[in-house]
């Protein structure tokens, strides 16, 4: 038997818990109201929250299942991109949670914005 009984995915904090325990309960509902349209049209598309929320690399929005999220600070710096001014932060002393190394799909090295 495992030494820890929990399944891997229990055991590590996803971007909706992270959500609501950092003040952000608005976004975490409407990722789950995403899931929830998703899982009624039948559809097992995944997503990587955290990209959404960091938006693109000029600091637009991004879209998932027909709602544009807002861009957070804390996503941003969790994907190692730099801060752009209309970024959502509540809480400047917030810290995102540390990124999962799984090895199974090798990140490509993003481009440089243009400036």
């Amino acid at each position: 038997m495992k030494k820890n009984s929990l399944p891997q995915a229990a055991t590590e904090v996803d971007a909706r818990t992270w959500l609501r325990a950092n003040g952000y309960a608005d976004v975490a509902d409407q990722i789950d109201a995403v899931i929830a349209q998703w899982h009624a049209q039948r559809k097992r598309t995944r997503r990587n929250w955290w990209e959404i929320l960091a938006g693109d690399q000029e600091g637009n929005q991004r879209m998932a299942g027909g709602h544009i999220f807002p861009i957070l600070r804390t996503a941003r710096i969790r994907q190692r991109m730099p801060d752009v001014p209309d970024a959502l932060c509540r809480n400047p002393a917030e810290q995102p949670p540390p990124l999962r190394v799984t090895g199974r799909w090798p990140k490509r090295k993003r481009k440089q914005p243009r400036r």
